[in-house]
């Protein structure tokens, strides 16, 4: 779940560093990435691991 989170992490960098985006796209890349988070999350603590 760390490695997830971390890659995710890096994905706001690379977005940063690499695309010139509009507010508004980079606003929404961002949400769209939290709520991606979110899900790993919910999934991770709904989940029975074995």
């Amino acid at each position: 779940m760390k490695e997830i989170y971390t890659n995710i992490d890096k994905l706001y960098d690379f977005m940063e560093q690499h695309y010139a985006l509009s507010d508004e796209h980079h606003d929404l890349v961002i949400r769209e990435l939290n709520k991606l988070k979110d899900q790993f999350y919910l999934i991770s603590n709904n989940s029975k691991l074995s």
